[in-house]
């Protein structure tokens, strides 16, 4: 191990090679740091899914917004729901509707909502809307 080390074996290797050596471990050191260009795109790709995923929500809030104001009673339906997590899961769902006053269109909401969603009832809430 202390013949590799020595300064005679250095001398023999030869300024040129120790050169193509030096500049070969630069030049290996230039492509390793990172530039940017990297983070941009990965940037670019977190925004896309997050605007797939906004655009997949929004779908299903329309979707049941249109389901739920064919039942009867309900009337006029707002519905937002909330997404957590790396895939988009069902954090919650609220639905403001017109006749939320009444305790059986509560119910069929709230059915309604646990139909469609794997999620538990005290993540769902329903609103009485404004008139």
């Amino acid at each position: 191990m202390k013949e590799w080390f020595s300064i005679s074996r250095w001398k023999s290797f030869g300024m040129d090679k120790l050169m193509i050596c030096f500049l070969i471990g630069v030049f290996l050191l230039v492509i390793c740091i990172p530039t940017g260009e990297r983070r941009k795109e990965e940037g670019e790709v977190a925004a896309a899914e997050d605007t797939e995923a906004l655009t997949q929500v929004e779908a299903l809030e329309t979707r049941m917004e249109a389901v739920l104001q064919k039942v009867q009673g309900v009337g006029q339906v707002d519905v937002m729901i909330t997404v957590t997590g790396e895939y988009n899961q069902i954090e919650g769902v609220v639905v403001v509707a017109q006749g939320a006053d009444l305790p059986q269109v509560r119910q069929d909401i709230m059915e309604a909502a646990q139909a469609l969603f794997p999620i538990a009832a005290h993540k769902i809430k329903i609103c009485k809307m404004v008139e």
